[in-house]
């Protein structure tokens, strides 16, 4: 078995440092196991719920019907915030 030892210093001064000195220190069980899965959530963040958010959406999606209708008026361009909000969506649904 090989294990790395790594010392941690918290600047109770600073709130980012202080803050993460209390969540440690309230931890009732291992606080390396609470630190090593707070790295890991980290570097690997929220890779699942972004994945069942995706899913859901093309599963609510795929039935949808779009009708075209002529329209007598011609159409609005889209706003700047409406075409990021566009390509957003494009993004984030894979496309």
């Amino acid at each position: 078995m090989s294990i790395k030892r790594m010392s941690l210093r918290f600047n109770l001064n600073n709130e980012a440092d202080r803050k993460a000195w209390e969540y440690l220190k309230n931890v009732t069980d291992s606080k390396n196991k609470a630190a090593i899965t707070a790295i890991n959530q980290f570097y690997e963040p929220h890779t699942e719920i972004t994945e069942v958010i995706r899913k859901t959406i093309r599963e609510c999606l795929q039935n949808l019907s779009v009708i075209e209708m002529e329209s007598a008026q011609p159409t609005e361009a889209l706003s700047e915030e409406e075409n990021e909000l566009m390509d957003f969506l494009d993004m984030f649904l894979g496309k």
